[in-house]
């Protein structure tokens, strides 16, 4: 995956570059870091292109991003995140475990490694959600049930339909007029 691909991604979800003073933008720049923030999140973004610049993360990056903490505004500290791009392709366990380690060591911020467009799905602020629920009209499936109960019931007692339907639908539960005993006309 490539960095562009991910900065597109904040772009389109309303994300801006973020600035800080000269001398630390200097040094994020030195270490390839590009800060994205939102009006409640503040992301880190940088690409890895070897699987030791990965490897290594704790000793240069994750220092200098605690370091660099004080720096931003409050609003932001607990909604921190750091997008670390994969550029490469491996398939190794120990890689799979380390990325693993990674992803669960909370401390300073939340840290995601993206190594294709699937894992921008995992990020909880930049999935797409298209919730595809079956619409639910209870009104219609109160009538079905009703119909199907007095096909059940048949010949033994006689139920009038309509006019529970039409007290259910046209009168709400405090006006009700009908007594039970008209709804159901019980046979012999």
């Amino acid at each position: 995956m490539k960095h562009e691909t991910v900065i597109k991604i904040l772009e389109e979800k309303k994300f801006e570059q973020f600035q800080l003073e000269s001398e630390v933008m200097t040094q994020l720049d030195q270490l390839n870091i590009s800060i994205w923030a939102s009006d409640s999140k503040l992301v880190l973004v940088k690409e890895y292109r070897t699987k030791s610049s990965l490897i290594e993360w704790k000793l240069e990056d994750q220092i200098y991003i605690s370091s660099v903490l004080q720096y931003f505004p409050k609003k932001y500290i607990n909604n921190l995140y750091f997008f670390m791009v994969l550029d490469f392709n491996s398939g190794e366990i120990a890689l799979r475990l380390e990325i693993n380690k990674i992803e669960k060591n909370d401390l300073v911020c939340k840290k995601y490694v993206l190594k294709n467009d699937d894992d921008l799905n995992r990020v909880p602020f930049l999935m797409n959600l298209i919730i595809e629920t079956e619409e639910f009209s209870f009104d219609e499936k109160f009538q079905e049930r009703i119909v199907k109960f007095k096909e059940e019931v048949g010949e033994e007692k006689f139920l009038n339909l309509e006019i529970i339907l039409n007290d259910y639908f046209t009168n709400n539960k405090q006006s009700r007029k009908i007594k039970i005993d008209t709804l159901l006309e019980t046979g012999d």
